[in-house]
Formats: structure tokens, sequence, C-alpha cells
């Protein structure tokens, strides 16, 4: 899909063109910030360990492993380590989620990959962080919401708390691993030296909710979970159920959408403060029971360009064929699957469409490209490289 651009021949294809990245090794965040890289023009090259009989690829060629050349290499061999080092005396930055530790015991730390690239960006990607008390402690995506305090407050009043997918913590620690990178490349480019950038799911958790943050500092928010303007506390921040079972959400937060949308479910004429906590339960029920007379497309019919704030909850299924979905190109059908497209779009560069990786191993020819003679001594697989876990 072509983004925003008037004469999309005369641009360069993605902002990041130039920027080479070498994916050393991680799941999840690690996979997600390469797409990210990638998708924006970089050229990402991962490098896998040795196929054996039993692998099964957990990667969509097209969703999170597409854009990259993909080298398998032994990182436990001579060989294999030789030839890591030579790729990344010729890239720009590498990323990794390896345990702490892990590449500096492989020889591939950042003061091993230094001494062969002084400009080298060394982006690592950890759950807990690389220093602290739980460093080397296991962990998930829950476990990292759950301790820089954002878990407590997903749910409704009176349930427990509710994991967001993987969100939150897995996306917010690879969208800041990606910025991270990138700002360090800059740097990079302008100082001749590079550094190491420390992005944990943690961190990126725990930066996001500094809006919440700052509301609690105001005295604008209390702790009680589902209790708060933008939590499912407020009757008019919510979800509710039509005639036909569906849901709409509802952000009618401003004066200006709140007004709108009381007269279309005709009840403009009460009088009960909707700012004061105590009546939200009040407006809650009238709230619900207005919504139950209709169906979820009758009240988005009625909503449209009302100013109401209202939309229809949607499905992965079925967003895609939105037509404001459909009409901005927000997801790209690839064969038979269907993907978030590409973002941001940009005006002047434009992201390539997306591709099914079309090889998993591209060893040969990567080093043909980048001039590199090591022996290419990573056949066998003995040695695997640890398996990076979610820490």
């Amino acid at each position: 899909m072509l983004l925003a651009t008037d004469h999309p021949e005369e641009h360069a294809v993605g902002p990041l063109r130039g920027v080479r990245i070498l994916e050393l090794g991680g799941r999840g965040p690690v996979h997600f910030c390469g797409m990210l890289l990638g998708d924006l023009g970089a050229e990402v090259i991962s490098i896998d360990r040795p196929r054996r009989a039993d692998d099964i690829t957990p990667l969509s060629e097209a969703g999170l492993g597409r854009r990259r050349r993909r080298v398998r290499l032994d990182l436990r061999s001579d060989g294999g380590r030789a030839m890591a080092l030579e790729i990344i005396s010729r890239v720009d930055a590498v990323i990794e989620g390896f345990l702490p530790g892990s590449t500096e015991r492989l020889g591939l730390g950042p003061e091993d990959c230094a001494l062969h690239n002084r400009a080298l960006v060394y982006g690592r990607m950890t759950g807990w962080g690389q220093t602290g008390p739980l460093t080397s402690e296991p962990g998930h995506n829950i476990n990292y919401l759950a301790v820089s305090g954002v878990l407590a407050h997903l749910g409704r009043a009176g349930t427990l708390p509710f994991p967001p997918m993987n969100l939150l913590a897995d996306g917010g620690g690879a969208m800041f691993l990606a910025l991270g990178v990138v700002s360090a490349v800059l740097e990079a480019r302008s100082s001749g030296t590079g550094q190491v950038v420390d992005a944990s799911m943690l961190d990126g958790a725990a930066l996001l909710s500094t809006m919440s943050h700052d509301l609690r500092n105001e005295g604008r928010w209390v702790e009680e979970r589902g209790s708060n303007l933008n939590d499912s506390g407020a009757p008019f921040y919510d979800v509710y159920e039509t005639a036909d079972d569906r849901l709409v959400a509802v952000g009618a937060v401003e004066d200006r959408f709140w007004e709108p949308l009381v007269r279309m479910l005709g009840l403009h004429d009460e009088p009960v403060d909707r700012w004061d906590r105590a009546n939200w339960p009040w407006w809650r029920k009238r709230l619900a029971a207005a919504f139950r007379q209709r169906t979820q497309a009758d009240w988005c019919a009625l909503a449209e360009h009302a100013g109401v704030c209202l939309s229809p909850v949607l499905t992965m299924s079925e967003a895609p064929v939105h037509p404001h979905n459909v009409a901005r190109g927000v997801f790209t059908r690839v064969g038979g699957d269907v993907l978030p497209s590409p973002a941001p779009r940009f005006s002047r560069s434009r992201l390539e469409p997306i591709t099914r990786t079309t090889s998993d191993d591209e060893t040969a020819d990567v080093r043909a490209e980048l001039g590199i003679d090591t022996p290419q001594l990573v056949r066998d697989g003995s040695g695997d490289v640890p398996e990076p876990g979610d820490r």
C-alpha cells in the first residue's frame, strides 16, 4: 500500500532507507521492533539458529516475520560467531532480546561488538531491564504490567484486573526500543560513537501510563479500579449493549459531545449532574436502558455526523471491512491473511507493500552482498543459542 503522496514514484522508500539493523535474537517485542523498523525502510538482517527437524516457525511471514533477510548461524560455534561479528561491523544497530548476560557469554555483548564497530548502537530488550533486583527473574507481560502499576487499574469496579492481551508491555517495550535505537543511530552519525539502549517492557508500560499519573497527582484519579474518567468509571466513557446484543463505545466526555448524545437517546431533559460521581450509577442505568432500544447499526446510523463520539465495537474480523478502515487502508490483505498496514504515514516518503518473506535462509546472499569471506561453519546446530526469555 502506498501511503500519502501525490507522486510516489519520485520519493524514496521509507524514511529509514540506508539504515541497517541486525536482529540478533529475541521474541515478541524484538520481532515487533524489527518489523516496525523494516516497515519504515530499514534493512533488517535476522540471525536465526540452524534449522532443526522439530522446529516450528513461530512468526508469520507477512506479520511479525516480515522485512527480514534471514541468516542461519550457530552463534556458539567459532564460525557462526565470527560471521555475526562481520555482519555487526557493517550495520548501524543490533537489537536483541536474550536474558541479561547471554550475549556476553557468547562473545557478542556490547563491548565485544564495539571492538568491531565503534559507532554501533546496541538495543537490548528485556522484561525487567538490564539493572535492578528483578533482572534475572522470569516474567511475562502480565508480570511487567503488575509491577508497573498499570495492571491494578485495568478492569471494572468490583472485578479482578484483566491483562490487555500483549498490547501494553510487549507493544510499549517494542516501540520504545525502536525509538531508542533510531534516536541513538542519529546521535552516533554525528558523534561517531555508539551506545547501549536499555529498553524494558516494564519501563514502556510505566511510561505509557504518564497521563494517569498526571491525573492522580492532580487529585483527579482514585485508586479504586474502574472508578475514574477513562477506566469505565464514568458512564459517558464506557461500552453499552444494544438491542441485538452487540456493543457500542461511548466517549462523550466534553459537553459538546454529551449534549447531542443525550438528545439522541431522549435523555436531554434529565437534570441530574453527570460530573457528580455519586450520580454515575444513575446515569449508567439510564444510558444502558436507552441503548438497549435499538441495534448497533441503528445507533451508528443515528450517530453519524452527529458529533456524539459513538462507535461500534468491532472484532478483529470485522474491523478490516469497516468503511473508514477500507477507505484509509488501515488493513492489508496478503494472500488469505489480513494484517494491519504499516504506520505511520508520511507526506513524502512511502512505505513498501507488505509481502511474505520469500526465504528462510539467505545466508549466502547476505555474505556476498556484504562482502564477508568468513567460512560458513554454521550448519550443525548442536550448539544452539540459548532460548531468549521474556525477562
